[in-house]
């Protein structure tokens, strides 16, 4: 969905953990039999000189945007970050069994949120985005809606279990109308609602603004047209039919909106200069002296900071 708040696994996700830093190309073993041993040798000679470079890379700019912006990195968003993802995968437990099916752990996924808030940081030092920028986008987004919504998907190539427009428009006219009779919306949303991202939280799609892109057209002239309490009649997008609701609206402060504008600040700086990103980094290794004396490693950094190769 063109997001439709469809929660991904965030930046850990961005830049790999690899754990890799412990070993060297020298003959320790880690597994001995019969048949013969494995050594650590043997293990980087497998993972092969680019993915060896590419995680010792990546290990690098972790390290380096962490000590950076150690001191700016708000802990109170990235608790509420983490606290979002919990909720928006079923809750803690649940959460975790999901990072572990992905090979990480609560704190390698806050290590990741860390770094994700680093990059946003030396994106926006580069770009010259300061607070002054961010308060003119403050004012464009300050009025905040708390939106919910149901969803009956139709039936796609990305979607073949959905039903037919016609089965999901009269699904999503049958539910409005238990709304109308006083249903309860989250009741109706965790029964209904085919937005596996939020449906068990009722639809809650969160907080945004006018000015946010992080829905469709469709969606958008809908549910700012609401006012709070109100519910929309069905609305038709390309993922199927939609009732809305506003839960809440207010006027957030600068300090409440600051980590998402900053986010959205850098993710336009990328969208305007595709090698922000690079010349960033060449900056900050040329501040923290960063070489290596593997020349894989070393022609692995400079086609990076050149851009010919992604720091991701």
């Amino acid at each position: 969905m063109k997001k439709f708040k469809k929660a991904i696994l965030p930046i850990a996700l961005s830049i790999s953990v690899i754990g890799l830093a412990g070993c060297s190309t020298g003959g320790t073993k880690y597994i001995s039999s019969k048949a013969g041993d494995v050594t650590e040798k043997d293990i980087v000679e497998s993972i092969g000189a680019s993915q060896l470079s590419k995680t010792a890379t990546s290990m690098m700019i972790q390290k380096v945007l962490l000590d950076k912006y150690k001191n700016k990195i708000d802990q109170k968003t990235i608790d509420e970050q983490l606290q979002k993802a919990q909720e928006q995968y079923g809750g803690k437990d649940k959460f975790e069994q999901l990072l572990k099916q992905q090979g990480f752990t609560l704190d390698k996924y806050k290590d990741g949120l860390k770094v994700k808030a680093a990059q946003t940081l030396l994106i926006n030092d580069y770009a010259g985005t300061n607070d002054d920028k961010l308060k003119e986008s403050y004012e464009k987004n300050k009025h905040q809606y708390h939106l919910a919504h149901i969803l009956v998907s139709v039936k796609s190539e990305s979607n073949p279990n959905g039903l037919s427009d016609e089965e999901a428009k009269k699904k999503a006219e049958e539910v409005l109308k238990k709304l109308k009779d006083g249903g309860d919306f989250a009741t109706l949303a965790k029964e209904n609602s085919n937005d596996t991202a939020n449906a068990s939280n009722g639809g809650d799609l969160g907080w945004s603004s006018k000015e946010d892109n992080s829905f469709v057209k469709e969606f958008k002239d809908a549910a700012y047209a609401l006012s709070k309490d109100k519910t929309s009649d069905v609305v038709k997008t390309s993922f199927g039919y939609h009732i809305i609701k506003v839960l809440d609206e207010k006027d957030s402060s600068f300090d409440e909106l600051k980590p998402a504008l900053a986010e959205k600040a850098a993710e336009e700086a990328v969208k305007k200069d595709s090698t922000i990103v690079s010349k960033a980094l060449k900056k900050l290794f040329e501040e923290y002296n960063v070489k290596s004396s593997n020349s894989d490693v070393e022609a692995y950094i400079k086609s990076m900071l050149e851009g010919n190769t992604s720091a991701q």
